[in-house]
């Protein structure tokens, strides 16, 4: 087996992992190998503040082999160097005297620096770049890059753009099978929806988590709700009001709030200019409650103002084999902003699939 062999079975390992459980830490998979090229170790990272893929892996090979400086880890991130809720990777991996580490992708955290720190205490470390192993931390290393959440516009559109009728109808556009998949995938990797409480209000959906045979899982629910609609006696029967014991639902306004809250609702105050969210500001605050993945269910004019404020990351269009042939009909993104093709938003396709006659595109967007 090749490097690339022996990092895509770490790659399988960390994919195990629950991702609400571990963030707001990466996916990480790692094994041992002996030197006859035999696995004899291996773990994966399951939940935040708990050992790392490294530290079960050893383990998991010392209770085979009480000498391991004949072997050989290989680990689908940088393992870290600095003390967090555990101690560094490093020093067990150097304590066990493992001559040779392969990495598949290299940790954007900057106190990271396992791989300096293991090539200048004289380890073997090769790292060998997995695009695969990069993709499944792509939350992780967007939340370190530019401190924020990663944001996923999920759409069902007709083939010419429209998300609704004139009237805001949109039921059901997209089929069965795509709305299982936004429910079983996109949501449940999801740690929050955003949308706006005209849309909240207009289609009185729960906005949960549902698939078929399981109970409904909570989501944390974040709606820009200038004025707080949602909190007027008329709204007091929404669907977003279901038993919450784990989750919240945040009203983001510029607006002050006297009365006393249920717990399970919390008000964001950010700056508010013509009407428009500061989401720049917004998404930093997420952040900081451990809101590592927003999925975004709103409409054309949020579509459009994140996009505008370059922090959309992902798009999951679901395009259905109709037409709105109506100027008045509601658009994917709307603007009143002139735009030339010049500017034009460019994206990269990552995925397709079929869902009977629906396509779903995915899209990664370039900035």
């Amino acid at each position: 087996m090749t490097s690339a062999d022996y990092l895509h079975t770490a790659f399988l390992l960390a994919k195990r992992a629950n991702s609400k459980n571990i963030r707001p830490n990466p996916f990480v998979g790692a094994i041992i190998v002996d030197d006859k090229g035999i696995i004899i170790g291996e773990g994966y990272h399951q939940k935040a503040g708990e050992a790392h893929a490294e530290v079960l892996a050893i383990n998991d090979a010392l209770a085979k082999s009480k000498d391991l400086s004949n072997s050989t880890l290989y680990v689908s991130l940088e393992p870290c160097s600095h003390s967090g809720k555990t101690p560094p990777c490093t020093l067990l991996i150097l304590e066990h005297k493992i001559p040779k580490v392969v990495i598949g992708s290299m940790d954007p955290n900057p106190l990271v620096s396992g791989a300096k720190e293991l090539k200048d205490a004289g380890v073997n470390v090769e790292i060998c770049i997995q695009p695969s192993i990069v993709e499944l931390n792509s939350t992780f290393n967007i939340n370190q890059l530019n401190r924020r959440p990663k944001f996923i516009v999920k759409a069902a559109t007709t083939l010419n753009g429209k998300m609704a009728d004139r009237f805001g109808n949109s039921k059901w556009i997209s089929n069965d099978k795509s709305r299982h998949y936004v429910h079983a995938v996109l949501r449940t990797n999801a740690d929050a929806i955003l949308t706006t409480a005209t849309t909240v209000i207009r289609d009185n959906a729960t906005m949960n988590s549902r698939v078929a045979e399981h109970e409904p899982k909570e989501l944390n629910l974040i709606i820009i709700d200038k004025q707080l609609d949602i909190l007027k006696e008329e709204n007091k029967a929404l669907n977003i009001f279901y038993k919450r014991e784990k989750t919240k639902i945040y009203l983001v306004t510029d607006k002050t709030f006297e009365n006393t809250l249920p717990e399970h609702i919390e008000i964001i105050n950010v700056n508010m200019h013509e009407g428009e969210c500061d989401l720049l500001a917004l998404s930093t605050i997420l952040l900081n409650k451990n809101i590592c993945e927003v999925l975004v269910e709103a409409g054309g004019k949020l579509n459009a103002s994140l996009l505008k404020a370059k922090i959309v990351d992902e798009l999951n269009i679901f395009m259905a084999p109709s037409l709105l042939i109506d100027n008045s009909s509601i658009n994917l993104f709307n603007s009143s902003e002139l735009q030339g093709i010049e500017n034009s938003i460019q994206l990269s396709l990552q995925e397709t699939q079929s869902f009977d006659s629906d396509i779903m595109l995915k899209y990664k967007v370039l900035y």
